[in-house]
């Protein structure tokens, strides 16, 4: 950790060139890169804020990563950690102590200095209790805040509260805010109204390649080049190299898709397994590129809910006798195997896309525990493992009943996702050949998270897990007992079972693990840990496809987001 991220970072350092200049396309060169043009995409939804802190919808999130900058950035190809607007970035030997030196003549997007203050002032609010932004909680270790002090005009010392493996990549989720902008609404309690949808463009100041020229709610956001951003490329010239952005707001994703096929769209993301072929004509006539990436972080799981909690009438959240079933690890693995997870592949994806083992994706490639024994569909045992605990079809109906002669029988909800109504009804057959008799129900996306997140009455459900990251840390929401994304159970005082005691402690000691090998390794116990006790019942990852122009350049796609344009101010029209 004492190398500091000098090292991965090279490159940037090289691209930065003198920032005291200021940053206009002069000097241009014939060769290489042309400045000039304007990139057009389309997003099924506008931006429903420019402030960072309130932003958790991928459509705000692509806005501001373009019209903001962070310390310290991810990036989306490498998976790595890269120096932004930290120049350096130095450990303590016991890692506890992160000095964290700026870049020099650092500016706003309206020309104003960006120094250590502004830095500081961006962790007094993110930590404010009375501001609720999900940016706290990534930031807090163990319930704790970072301390953050201002050495001089450019250094900043960050004192952990213990320990934090990766503790580097915490730095990708803070944008750097202008103090002499949003002080007086923040001293005013009024932060979470600036920035908003209304506020005149001049007023929304950033730190990353574009700044807003003007936005049409349900229509288009116009985005210019930033003329104090501080990235140089190779030769010197101040990038970005695209004179601009627009956003069209397109809320239906055929339409997007036809505007693509006729040349008002450069990019078209993510690319579902059925519209591949719709686009290989424009691959074969040299217009289109089509880029798969692999497994993308996107795992679609199947869970029962073992929440044994009651509503506030008193009433069971899980009728008793299903959560008898429920709770039995045998019948959790029987699914598991009754699950033809390949005809998922080939049927729903058209083979873009991986049978899962486990709730990590294969494309996570650092951290996926490639030696986890694979989950093989496997009807005739599981079978035998239902009769095994006494689910037997007793009437020759087809239906497995209870020693109490109850039908094995419960529901199932989805969102209304097309892709993931398929996958459901794929399972229903699958559990019907078994002797489980499934219910089917898709609602809608918002009634759904209400019930998994706030009323939790529900009995089973097909949904998805996206990763942010690809560090175990971006999962301790989801595997902690105590996390709101543990689907299963989630927000538990103290863990439930063992097994869920022993994840809680193996995730805390990876995180404060600085050898990669040996929180690995702790991490791999976790999926096992997982894997035989089938919380969650992994399904299948689907493959993260882009389209885009050929005319566009310098284009890095990554499975992290945004996919496409993460490096926008590299990109360029040819």
């Amino acid at each position: 950790m004492k190398k500091t991220l000098r090292l991965l970072t090279l490159l940037t350092l090289v691209l930065a060139g003198s920032c005291a200049r200021t940053n206009e396309p002069t000097n241009q060169l014939t060769t290489g890169p042309q400045f000039g043009g304007r990139l057009v995409i389309a997003q099924l939804n506008g931006p429903r804020t420019f402030n960072p802190l309130f932003t958790d919808d991928n459509e705000s999130l692509t806005v501001l990563s373009l019209l903001q900058a962070t310390l310290i950035r991810i990036n989306r190809q490498t998976q790595q950690t890269e120096l932004d607007l930290a120049a350096s970035a130095d450990f303590s030997p016991d890692g506890r102590v992160l000095t964290m030196r700026l870049r020099p003549d650092l500016k706003f997007s309206d020309g104003h200095p960006l120094t250590a203050e502004d830095v500081v002032f961006t962790f007094q609010v993110i930590y404010d209790p009375t501001i609720p932004s999900s940016v706290a909680d990534i930031l807090k270790i163990g319930g704790r805040p970072i301390q953050v002090e201002a050495i001089n005009d450019r250094t900043i010392r960050f004192t952990f509260p213990e320990v934090v493996a990766a503790a580097e990549r915490l730095f990708d989720v803070v944008n750097v805010l202008p103090k002499h902008i949003l002080e007086a609404a923040y001293r005013a309690g009024k932060l979470k109204e600036a920035w908003n949808v209304s506020t005149p463009p001049d007023q929304i100041v950033g730190t990353g390649p574009f700044r807003v020229q003007a936005y049409e709610p349900g229509q288009r956001l116009t985005l210019i080049r930033n003329p104090y951003y501080w990235r140089r490329d190779e030769q010197g010239r101040a990038l970005p190299y695209l004179d601009g952005i627009d956003l069209l707001i397109v809320p239906d994703k055929n339409t997007q898709l036809l505007k693509f096929q006729q040349g008002q769209l450069d990019m078209f993301y993510p690319v579902q397994a059925e519209q591949v072929a719709t686009l290989q004509p424009l691959v074969q006539q040299g217009d289109v590129a089509l880029h798969d990436l692999g497994s993308s972080l996107i795992a679609e799981l199947l869970w029962f809910n073992l929440n044994p909690g009651h509503t506030q009438q008193g009433k069971p959240l899980v009728d008793p006798v299903k959560a008898r079933w429920f709770h039995r690890v045998e019948f959790r693995r029987a699914v598991a195997m009754a699950i033809d997870r390949q005809a998922i592949v080939d049927t729903v994806f058209s083979g873009r896309a991986t049978a899962l083992s486990s709730f990590v994706s294969p494309g996570e490639t650092q951290w996926y525990d490639a030696q986890l024994a694979p989950l093989r569909y496997a009807a005739d045992q599981a079978a035998k493992l239902l009769e095994q605990i006494g689910l037997v079809d007793r009437d020759g109906d087809g239906v497995r009943e209870d020693a109490e002669g109850h039908p094995v029988r419960f529901t199932l909800i989805t969102n209304t996702n097309p892709l993931r109504q398929k996958i459901g009804l794929l399972i229903q057959q699958d559990l019907k050949k078994v002797g489980l008799e499934v219910v089917f129900v898709p609602i809608e996306s918002s009634a759904l998270q209400d019930k998994i997140y706030n009323k939790r009455d529900y009995e089973a459900c097909l949904f998805s897990l996206q990763s942010g990251d690809t560090d175990p840390n971006s999962k301790q929401n989801f595997l902690l007992s105590s996390g709101s994304l543990h689907y299963w159970h989630p927000r538990q005082k103290k863990p439930a079972t063992p097994w869920e005691a022993e994840i809680d402690q193996l995730m805390a000691e990876q995180a404060r693990t600085i050898d990669p090998v040996a929180r690995k390794a702790l991490f791999n116990r976790v999926q096992r840990l997982m894997a035989e006790q089938m919380p969650v019942i992994p399904l299948v990852a689907r493959n993260m496809v882009t389209a885009a122009r050929q005319r566009v350049g310098h284009l890095k796609p990554g499975i992290l987001w945004d996919h496409l344009l993460w490096n926008a101010e590299e990109l360029y029209i040819r």
